[in-house]
């Protein structure tokens, strides 16, 4: 899964703002239960929509709160795209297919770009020029 460094850089170039704190606590049980740490403040909901709005309000004014949950959103998004794609690799690799993605920003925006694809394992190698 993307490292909390990564969240946080994805933030700062989004915002301006890291939300280092925010990223640590939406990841705080990662070490102890590993993957299923996303069974914890990794699936929208008003109740810890409303906890990271109120904390984050209090902690830096008003406004604050809204792009905090904006953050978390996109974070969440992103463990769970990153997920998905290993799981469809793991399905598809007796078919010889790998799915892959890249994600970065849009130049200009703050609107994080998602491509998506396939590739063979014949393109695979080639793309990536070594042995898979």
């Amino acid at each position: 899964m993307p490292s909390n460094k990564i969240h946080c850089a994805l933030s700062k170039k989004r915002t301006g703002f890291n939300f280092k704190e925010l990223h640590q606590w939406i990841d705080k049980d990662e070490k102890k239960l590993g993957i299923d740490h996303r069974l914890n403040r990794h699936a929208f909901n008003k109740e810890e929509s409303n906890i990271i709005k109120k904390y984050w309000e209090k902690k830096k004014g008003k406004g604050w709160g809204e792009k905090a949950v904006v953050e978390w959103l996109f974070h969440i998004a992103i463990d769970n795209l990153e997920t998905a794609f290993k799981e469809a690799n793991k399905a598809y690799r007796k078919n010889h297919v790998y799915n892959y993605f890249k994600f970065g920003l849009i130049p200009d925006s703050k609107y994080i770009f998602w491509h998506f694809g396939r590739f063979s394992e014949e393109k695979l190698e080639k793309e990536f020029n070594e042995d898979i």
